[in-house]
């Protein structure tokens, strides 16, 4: 199976998850839930899920064992709960009063599509219902595990992680001098930090060894550090019609990227790098990582 059908695959797989577990919409409170899975099903490409689940099966194959079914049935848990994350992350991020974006996805944002309050509370939602999902022993079934799970994809969402990168990210909005090292740690936390918890769930839930962990682990952060850069040229570049949002919007505000700082060649050049970095980590598994691979490859080749 190529990238591209695993990555269907991947994807139908966790949309199933959630139309069969989000709440139905009905109730006084129809209207949230409806928000909630207007967000997440059918809506994006699953690349997080995908890189808890790829990132497991390089150890089990390691290992020259077949998940089992239980393994199978706690890695979508744990991809679904993150695709919830992102999706949480991804409303709260067009609002008015962070990027102000209509579009998302290739449809209206959450809040264009119902109203402000609503997806704010739909975004609120999607992340308690993600530490439901991850922090329900009937879903995660080793007490150890499963602590070590919410401890992880707490700490990366937070202010060790994603929300201290959107706040400096918004530090910048009117400034005009940031640097290089202002970039990386933006671009680490805000985008890399919730990747990496992705590939860290992935090496907790198939029982990695430490080596393997840090191999994987500076792979998903050079993969992190790519992917943006690549989703930064695509604002310059990218066509709307096919990435499904606005261009250009961070060009305008001059928001802290490698491609504002470098220019586009020189940031196109910086994406290669670290796309290479990432492969380089990951050569002792072998065939083992071929997706992983293909990913960091995709992620600096891509059109959305």
């Amino acid at each position: 199976m190529d990238l591209k059908a695993s990555l269907i695959k991947n994807s139908k797989d966790i949309d199933k998850f959630l139309d069969i577990n989000l709440p139905k919409p009905k109730g006084i409170h129809k209207k949230l839930l409806q928000a909630m899975r207007y967000s997440t099903i059918g809506a994006g490409k699953k690349i997080r899920g995908f890189l808890v689940f790829e990132t497991g099966k390089i150890i089990f194959k390691t290992y020259k064992k077949k998940p089992t079914t239980l393994d199978i049935k706690e890695m979508l848990v744990a991809a679904s709960a993150v695709e919830a994350i992102h999706s949480y992350s991804l409303i709260h991020d067009d609002l008015p009063a962070m990027d102000n974006s209509d579009l998302r996805r290739g449809k209206s944002s959450t809040h264009k599509k119902y109203d402000e309050a609503t997806a704010i509370l739909a975004g609120d939602a999607l992340q308690s219902w993600a530490f439901e999902l991850v922090s329900n022993p009937k879903n995660i079934h080793n007490n150890k595990v499963r602590a070590d799970i919410v401890f992880n994809l707490s700490r990366s969402i937070g202010f060790a992680g994603m929300a201290a990168g959107q706040q400096a990210d918004i530090n910048f909005e009117t400034k005009n001098n940031f640097t290089s090292d202002d970039v990386y740690w933006i671009q680490e936390k805000k985008t890399g930090s919730l990747i990496e918890c992705c590939v860290k769930l992935g090496c907790i839930l198939s029982g990695s060894t430490e080596y393997q962990s840090e191999k994987l682990l500076n792979y998903s952060k050079n993969l992190g550090l790519a992917f943006q850069i690549a989703d930064d040229l695509l604002d310059i570049e990218g066509d709307r019609s096919i990435l499904g949002k606005p261009v250009k919007q961070d060009f305008i505000n001059n928001t802290p990227n490698f491609v504002n700082l470098l220019g586009v060649e020189k940031a196109r050049k910086k994406a290669q790098i670290f796309s290479d970095k990432a492969i380089e980590s990951i050569k002792n598994f072998g065939n083992n990582s071929k997706n992983l691979v293909l990913l960091a490859k995709y992620s600096v080749n891509r059109e959305f």
